[in-house]
């Protein structure tokens, strides 16, 4: 056989390298073993390598196909390779798999596990959520909530509480998870992988990768944490990954020997990473997506590393982790740079503003918020009838969680996996709703509740096939609310009436009407709606009785508006829509007598799809110009219908306009709001022509309000981000073009936007995640729906191109077209010194609109009443909310309270706040006993865990001990504690007579979290142990409690 040429070539060239380096230079293993026992080198660049694996769960497939293929050998292999050299080490993030995993487990393999933990060698201190959430379309209490649920685990099965934050694919971070999530949380540090190149190559010229970031103007120093992005993303450098790149070979005999060359390799990249950071310490992470499925082989070939680079002398390498890392860095005292905004957007090279996900996948992102809230409201259920059994809650709350995934809620999977995080909440729900009927069950009663998720699309079993139907409806805010519930019906007349018997609250402004706008799914279903105003105490349910009848009247003709101009009026709001354009003109604020012009407009930018770089995809926004081309001809507005309110003759309590041949606009003034809702649906988009197109709702207050290129935008529902156009604030932006002008100034919110001057400020509230934008002073604009004919070549390899199949019912046959997705704005004006209390209020509103659940109504007179609560809420101050109550026993509940407003957004709300817990919390069988503050996430007491280590890190321009900006938390004294503005704080409140449970705080998370079906905890209570960090012999690892 013929030896071909370019192998010849080849062979001579490796033999050329290999007779440059002198195998005999390098002391080879003993025994077969390589030296890997380094400690630290006070006199050289210390080099720490951090093994690790960056698992999604869900991507590309489904979080269960990489498990069955990927994850469950990477755990196997990795421990088996932990176990062979004590020097190894391992981190492991991603619970959601982890704890799957670890319950596979026999017992002999759980004891090595709790063994290798123990000694520090598999680290799971590292972040220890049940994902590596995204950072801009969640919501601050499903952060806080998927980080808990990873961490209950750590701390019952192995006593770890994590100490170092590693958001490393996130497309952004968030002034949230800077603070609250890092620093809040117990975490020492926060490491990540993303950052805009601009502001990435200024801070590597700068030593500026590693510095403090201090995100929340409210809390200050307190919720500060160091921070460092990581050199050239997360991946291990090239020529070191070593499950496909070359091994390195260490038999002198070999023709592709290559030690020295592979010592330079190394040397040099430590070197220039080391010149980029202080210090004399750097880390490396050796690792990438799914890596060590071939574990042996990675770290055979990192053992190799470590012996031979060591012996080089240039640099000084050794495995390690981030908790020894931090302490090291924190130890030599250095000075760095603060940051106080956040990592919005994010950037990777011209062009490539990664803005599109804020709106990826908008009716995904809806389902994520509903099923968040709903799972808010059925443990406050739970809490409040002492349900003893909130466990059957954790379906629900695991698929939630798995859905806060960075490439969840975020929309940039691919089509098949959304859809599996979709059914995985829904079979939450279902479980879920097995739970409620539990929990509300009275002797005697047959039927059970439904929740019609659907209704919005009037798709509801019930009112449709049920003549007379129990409606439950639960206020889980911790306040009296005014809310109008509309339901879906298939008659035109009905009665309603409240089964408390009392007056108070019976039902106001009952009213059927047509749909306005029909689905083409439920053009057949449900062609009426029942709207209904009902007011409800603070954690407070009522049941009403809905009776649909036929009535001989035909259905009333619509109401044709007189002129140009078409209002919507209450007691407080008042709105002009022109009635040719269907666009709204006007808002009036009665209470504050502000009438200001607010043009509402609706229109898509069309995507650019030409040869020059990346194009807009599921993570990318890039539109072919600044220039918003219209949905349909304007001035041809078409008037589906205006409903009168008949206690207002002459204005409109709902009016809907069709916006072209596939959008509509529906405005909506109930009783009571504060609000107008502009209820958006759009789709299917078309694309017929072979573009792609993003569509925006703008509103335009014509200058009105000065905002001086500033707008704010609600980091994760929390506290409030200020936007300057065409501004960053730790470095000089450069755009190019028109295309980047768009793209960098759109930045997320999850659930409002403002923008203001000196005497009004415009407010918008949204119902899930979303991109927005003020391009021009005056001006705010969302986009709610895109799709898309190109891929924007960042993994997903899949078009945005969402369809849904429907059956015509009419035609008999099913359909595929574009999805058509609905949504609502709620918009305000108000004063700019009570326009921040406005939004807030609504931001909390729309988070916990109340619970309506649905059952037939069978009269029955051995059912006398309702289930008798056993916990009672009284009204809160304005100002706090509370965020999450849950039952930890029979004696105590969890409860998580926030301090509503930030530094300076009012007069008197953002002031700090005393809450007694005596005042606010009772029950049947006696008040509050003793209140005791946990942990953020609630699984150790306050006094069990470990000092917060975020206040001593030198910064640039201040001295230590000399800034007053250190604003910790005051104590609990008896049953009372002040919350400052922005805190979020977690407590176990114990009631009765008898003394508080004494339980430990890890019994009582067992109790609280019983994670899955047969999962069952081997661990007793005396097997726990104090956690290192690692086995290296200095005095500054810190226990991991």
């Amino acid at each position: 056989m013929q030896t071909p040429r370019a192998l010849v070539a080849l062979w001579a060239l490796l033999t050329a390298v290999a007779a440059d380096c002198d195998p005999s230079k390098w002391t080879p293993p003993v025994d077969g073993k390589y030296n890997t026992q380094a400690t630290i080198d006070p006199n050289k660049l210390n080099v720490h390598l951090i093994p690790h694996t960056h698992d999604d769960p869900g991507w590309l497939i489904t979080v269960d196909q990489y498990y069955n293929e990927r994850v469950e050998f990477i755990l196997d292999e990795v421990v088996k390779e932990l176990v062979e050299n004590p020097d190894r080490k391992f981190v492991y993030v991603e619970q959601s798999f982890f704890q799957r995993w670890w319950h596979q487990q026999g017992s002999q393999m759980k004891a090595t596990v709790k063994q290798l933990v123990r000694e520090g060698r598999l680290d799971l201190s590292v972040n220890g959520g049940w994902v590596m959430h995204d950072e801009a379309s969640v919501h601050y209490i499903a952060m806080i909530d998927q980080t808990a649920y990873g961490h209950a685990l750590l701390k019952e099965e192995f006593n770890v509480t994590p100490r170092i934050g590693w958001q490393i694919d996130p497309f952004g971070h968030a002034a949230t998870q800077g603070g609250l999530l890092s620093a809040g949380v117990g975490f020492d540090a926060l490491y990540f992988a993303r950052i805009d190149y601009q502001d990435y190559n200024n801070r590597l010229d700068h030593k500026n990768l590693e510095f403090v970031w201090r995100p929340s103007k409210s809390r200050g120093k307190a919720m500060q944490t160091f921070t460092g992005e990581i050199i050239n993303h997360y991946g291990a450098p090239g020529h070191f990954h070593f499950e496909t790149d070359r091994p390195i070979q260490d038999d002198g005999s070999m023709h592709d020997y290559n030690v020295c060359e592979v010592v330079d390799w190394f040397v040099s990249d430590a070197q220039t990473r080391g010149s980029h950071t202080k210090g004399h310490h750097i880390f490396v992470p050796m690792g990438d997506d799914f890596s060590y499925q071939n574990a042996h082989r990675w770290f055979k070939n990192l053992d190799k590393l470590i012996h031979y680079v060591n012996q080089d002398g240039r640099v000084n390498v050794l495995y390690s982790n981030l908790s020894y890392y931090t302490d090291l860095k924190r130890s030599e005292n250095l000075t760095w740079a603060l940051k106080t905004d956040d990592f919005f957007p994010y950037g990777s090279q011209d062009h490539e503003y990664w803005s599109g996900y804020f709106t990826s996948r908008p009716s995904l992102k809806r389902f994520v918020r509903v099923s968040n809230s709903l799972l808010q409201q059925l443990r406050q259920i739970d809490a409040i009838f002492q349900s003893h059994h909130s466990a059957e809650l954790d379906r629900l709350q695991r698929g939630v969680g798995l859905a806060q995934h960075h490439d969840g809620v975020s929309g940039t999977e691919k089509q098949h996996v959304a859809d599996d995080y979709a059914l995985r909440i829904n079979e939450g729900i279902v479980e879920a709703e097995k739970e409620m009927n539990d929990v509300l069950f009275v002797i005697g009663e047959k039927e059970k509740y439904q929740l019609c998720l659907q209704s919005n699309v009037s798709i509801c079993e019930l009112t449709r096939n049920t003549e007379k139907v129990e409606v439950f409806v639960h206020n889980a805010l911790p306040r009296k609310t005014t809310k109008t519930i509309t339901l879906p019906i298939g008659r035109k007349a009905v009665k309603i009436e409240s089964l408390s018997g009392d007056a108070e609250s019976e039902p106001r402004n009952v009213a059927v009407y047509k749909n306005l706008i029909i689905h083409p799914e439920t053009q057949q279903e449900l062609p009426y709606k029942v709207s209904f105003t009902v007011e409800l105490d603070a954690l407070k349910s009522q049941r009403f009785v809905i009776q649909q009848m036929d009535s001989p009247m035909d259905d009333p003709e619509p109401s044709e508006p007189v002129g140009s101009e078409v209002a919507l009026e209450n007691e407080l709001v008042r709105i002009s829509i022109d009635s040719k354009t269907g666009f709204m003109k006007s808002i009036t604020n009665k209470k504050s007598k502000i009438t200001m012009p607010v043009n509402l407009d609706v229109g898509y930018y069309l995507a650019y799809q030409g040869p020059k770089g990346r194009h807009s995809g599921a993570y990318l926004f890039r539109p072919d110009s600044k220039e918003i081309y219209p949905i349909g001809k304007k001035e041809k507005a078409a008037i589906i219908r205006l409903d009168v309110d008949r206690s207002n003759s002459g204005t409109g309590s709902r009016i809907a306009f069709k916006i072209g041949e596939w959008a509509t606009l529906e405005y909506i003034l109930n009783d009571g709001d504060e609000y107008a809702e502009v209820q958006w649906t759009v789709g299917p988009i078309p694309i017929e022509d072979g573009k792609g197109k993003e569509v925006i709702l703008r509103f335009d207050t014509k200058k009105a309000i000065k905002s001086a290129g500033t707008w704010y935008t609600d980091s994760n529902g929390l506290e409030f981000v200020t936007r300057v156009r065409n501004h960053r604030d730790t470095w000089d932006l450069k755009l190019s073009d028109d295309q980047e002008f768009v793209a960098a100034n759109y930045v997320p919110i999850t659930t409002g936007t403002y923008i203001k001057d000196a005497q009004h400020q415009l407010n918008i509230v949204t119902d899930r995640a979303q991109g927005a934008a003020s391009l021009e002073d005056g001006q705010l604009e969302v986009m709610v729906h895109r799709r898309l004919l190109r891929d924007d070549e960042k993994g997903v390899g899949e078009y945005l191109n969402e369809t849904e199949t429907y059956y015509d019912a009419i035609n008999k046959k099913s359909i595929t077209t574009g999805l058509i997705s609905r949504g609502s704005f709620f918009v305000s004006v108000d004063s700019a010194k009570e326009g921040t209390r406005s939004i807030r209020s609504r931001m909390e509103k729309e988070f916990f609109v109340p619970l309506v659940a649905l059952r037939k109504h069978v009269a029955n007179a051995a059912v006398v009443d309702t289930k008798v609560p056993w916990l009672t809420v009284n009204e809160f101050p304005e100002n706090v909310g509370l965020t999450t109550l849950v039952e930890l026993s029979k004696e105590s509940l969890m409860v998580r309270l926030t301090h509503l407003f930030a530094v300076d957004e009012h007069d008197t709300l953002s002031k700090p706040v005393t809450f007694d817990f005596s005042k606010y919390f009772s029950t049947s069988t006696g008040g509050v006993t003793e209140v005791t503050e946990l942990t953020l996430t609630g699984t150790a007491t306050l006094s069990e865990s470990r000092p917060a280590n975020n206040l001593d890190w030198r910064v640039e321009g201040e001295i230590n001990g000399e800034d007053d900006d250190v604003r910790l938390p005051i104590p609990v004294r008896g049953t009372s504690v002040e919350l400052g503005p922005m805190e979020v704080r977690t407590f176990r409140v114990a009631f009765g007579k008898k003394s508080v449970s004494t339980k430990t705080s890890t019994q009582l998370l067992r109790d609280a979290f019983d994670y899955a079906e047969g999962w069952q905890a081997d661990l007793r209570e005396d097997d726990l142990e104090p956690v290192t960090t690692g086995v290296f012999p200095v005095e500054d690892v810190l226990a991991l409690e």
